[in-house]
C-alpha cells in the first residue's frame, strides 16, 4: 500500500551529496524540469518513510521489484519477470542493473532490503503492508538472479505487495543513517543536492537501461535534470504553473478553477487523500464501546462533511480500494456504512447510558463525552472547515469533539498517544493492505494503531488471502463489509488532486508519480 500519511519533519541545513557517479546523460534526452511537491518530506530514507511527499522523492532514487500503472496490471521494473502462487512468488532480476555507486545489483542485496525493513528496529511501516510481519521466508541465488519469497500464510496478491518496496542498494545498508539524508538506489535519478524544506535537484543517469517499457538514459524527452520545489499551498502552486516558472505540480480544491482556461499537456485527477474517520478503540478510551461509535457515526452527515472537505469536487467513498487501485476496484460497501440519523445517533448513545447533561454535552460516570479529533496540521483548508461541520454536528447529540492537529499525527496513532478519533487520508492499492493495517498486535509491540480486535474481520480477511488474484475480491468485499459495519472505520468523502504538466507528458505508478515517464514536449 501506499499510506498517504503527512509525518513532516523540517530542516534547516543544505546537504551536498557526493559520491555518486553516473551522472550526466546525453542531451538527447531533453533539459531541465521544475516540479512542486506540497510538504517536506523530512528524513528520505525510502524504508522508513511512508508519506506522499517521501515516496514522491524516492521515486526518482529507488525502484521496486515491479511498476503499478494506475488501475492497470503490474509491470516489471526491476524485475524480468515472476511466478507465483498464494503462498510463493519467484522473481527473477533483469540483466545489468547498476545502482548509482557504479555496483551491480544482486538478488542478495535485494533480500538485504526485505530483512531490513522486517527488523524490529527499523520501525518500517511497510511491514505487514507491503510484506508479511512474520512467516516470511527469503532464498536469494544470485548466480540466477533470483529471489523466492515464501509465505507460510497465502497472500492473495503476494507479488504485488511484495513487488511494491523499494530496493535499497549494499552500500546504503552498509550504514542506514545515511539513508536519511542521501539517495543509494538503482533509480534514473542521482540525488545531487538537498535543502530541506526547499528543494531537491536530480540528474539523469548516464548508464540506466532497464527502466519499465523500455525506457533508458537515452530516451527521447527524458528530463536530463529535475529541480524538486517545496511549494506548501495550493494557490502558491497554481501561481507558479501560471507564470511558468514550474512544469509539474499537484493542485487540489477550488484553485483548479483558474487553471482550467490554461493550455496544459497533460492533466490527471488523481484520487489523493480519502476522507477516513478512525476510531481508538483502546480499553478506557469512548470509542471502544461500539454503540458510540455508531452514535457518531449515524450523526455524521457524510454528504456535508464530505462536500467541505472536498471542495465539492469528490463523492461519498463506498470502498477503502479507489479506481486507481491494482486489485478490486469495483467492490462497493456502501450497504454496510450507517445511514445519517440524528434519532438513532442519540438513541445508541443513550442505550449506552451516556446521558445529556445540564450543559447539553453527554456524561456517563461523572465523565462527559470527549473525543479528541486528530487530524494532519498541513491539511487542506477544506479538510479544516470539514473537521469543525462535524465538531458542530456531533454537538447536536451531545458529543464534545475537540479538534487536535498535529504536525506529526502519526507519531501520535502509532505511539499509542492521546486520540480517539482521526481524519488519516491513507491511500491503498489492494484491499489486503488493510489486513496488515488493522490486525496484529496494538502499539507499543505491533501496529495496530486503532486497536481493532473484529474477529469476524480478521476471520473473513484469512479467508480471502486463500484465494488467488482477482478471485478473491467478493471475499474481500466481505471483509471490508464487517469493517464499515463494526466501524473500525467510517469513509465518509472521496478527494481529488488534479497533476498538471506543461510542456510535459508524465505518468504514475499508483498515485505517485514516475520520473521515467517524463517526456518534456517543448
Amino acid at each position: 500500500m501506499k499510506r498517504s500519511i503527512v509525518a513532516v519533519v523540517l530542516g534547516v541545513t543544505a546537504v551536498a551529496l557526493t559520491g555518486c557517479t553516473g551522472a550526466g546523460a546525453s542531451g538527447a534526452a531533453g533539459d531541465s524540469l521544475a516540479f512542486a511537491i506540497s510538504s517536506d518530506p523530512g528524513a528520505i530514507n525510502p524504508i522508513t518513510n511512508a508519506t506522499q511527499a517521501g515516496e514522491e522523492i524516492a521515486s526518482f532514487g529507488y525502484e521496486s521489484l515491479l511498476a503499478f500503472p494506475p488501475g492497470e496490471p503490474a509491470v516489471g521494473l526491476l524485475a524480468e519477470s515472476w511466478e507465483e502462487s498464494p503462498t510463493e512468488v519467484v522473481f527473477t532480476l533483469k540483466d545489468g542493473i547498476t545502482c548509482t555507486d557504479g555496483s551491480a545489483l544482486t538478488a542478495s542485496d535485494v533480500k538485504a532490503t526485505f530483512d531490513y525493513a522486517a527488523a524490529e528496529e527499523t520501525g518500517s511501516p511497510y511491514k505487514g503492508v507491503y510484506f508479511p510481519a512474520s512467516g516470511l521466508t527469503i532464498e536469494a541465488d544470485d548466480a540466477a538472479g533470483t529471489i523466492a519469497f515464501t509465505s507460510d500464510q497465502p497472500q492473495s496478491f503476494l507479488s504485488q505487495t511484495i513487488g511494491a518496496l523499494s530496493i535499497v542498494c549494499a552500500s546504503g545498508l552498509a550504514d542506514p543513517s545515511k539513508l536519511n539524508d542521501q539517495q543509494f538506489g538503482t533509480g534514473a535519478y542521482v540525488l545531487e543536492t538537498s535543502s530541506p524544506g526547499q528543494s531537491y535537484s536530480f540528474t539523469l543517469r548516464d548508464d540506466y537501461t532497464w527502466g519499465a517499457n523500455g525506457v533508458t538514459s537515452e530516451t527521447e524527452g527524458l528530463p536530463t535534470s529535475v529541480d524538486v520545489q517545496v511549494v506548501g499551498t495550493d494557490s502558491t502552486q497554481a501561481n507558479l504553473l501560471q507564470s511558468g516558472e514550474i512544469q509539474l505540480a499537484t493542485v487540489g480544491g477550488a484553485e483548479r478553477d483558474r487553471l482550467n482556461t490554461e493550455d496544459f499537456t497533460t492533466t490527471i485527477d488523481v484520487p489523493l487523500r480519502p476522507g477516513l474517520i478512525f476510531f481508538n478503540q483502546a480499553e478506557g478510551r469512548p470509542g471502544h464501546d461500539l454503540a458510540v461509535r455508531e452514535g457518531i457515526a449515524a450523526a455524521t452527515d457524510r454528504d456535508a462533511v464530505g462536500k467541505v472537505s472536498s471542495s465539492g469536487r469528490g463523492e461519498q467513498i463506498v470502498s477503502l480500494v479507489s479506481s486507481f487501485g491494482a486489485a478490486c476496484t469495483t467492490m462497493d460497501s456502501s450497504a454496510s456504512i450507517p445511514a445519517y440519523d440524528l434519532d438513532a445517533a442519540a438513541a445508541a448513545l443513550d442505550g449506552a447510558g451516556w446521558t445529556v447533561g445540564a450543559d447539553g454535552y453527554r456524561v456517563k460516570d461523572g465523565k462527559k463525552l470527549t473525543m479528541l479529533m486528530l487530524y494532519p496540521a498541513k491539511e487542506s483548508q477544506g479538510v479544516t472547515a470539514a473537521i469543525e461541520l462535524l465538531q458542530s454536528e456531533l454537538k447536536k447529540i451531545g458529543v464534545d469533539a475537540v479538534p487536535t492537529p498535529s504536525a506529526s499525527y502519526t507519531d501520535v496513532i502509532f505511539q499509542g498517544g492521546d486520540w480517539d478519533m482521526v481524519w488519516a487520508p491513507i491511500y491503498t492499492s489492494l484491499p489486503s493492505d488493510w489486513q496488515g493495517i488493522l490486525s496484529g498486535e496494538f502499539p507499543p509491540n505491533g501496529g495496530n494503531w486503532t486497536y481493532n480486535s473484529n474477529e469476524e474481520y480478521f476471520a473473513l480477511a484469512a479467508e480471502a488471502q486463500t484465494i488467488a488474484g482477482d478471485a478473491s475480491c467478493d471475499a474481500w468485499q466481505a471483509a471490508q463489509d464487517s469493517l464499515f459495519s463494526n466501524l473500525e472505520v467510517l469513509p465518509v468523502y472521496s478527494s481529488t488532486s488534479t497533476m498538471y504538466g506543461a510542456g510535459l507528458e508524465f505518468s504514475l505508478s499508483k498515485t505517485i508519480v514516475s520520473p521515467t515517464t517524463f517526456r518534456l514536449t517543448k
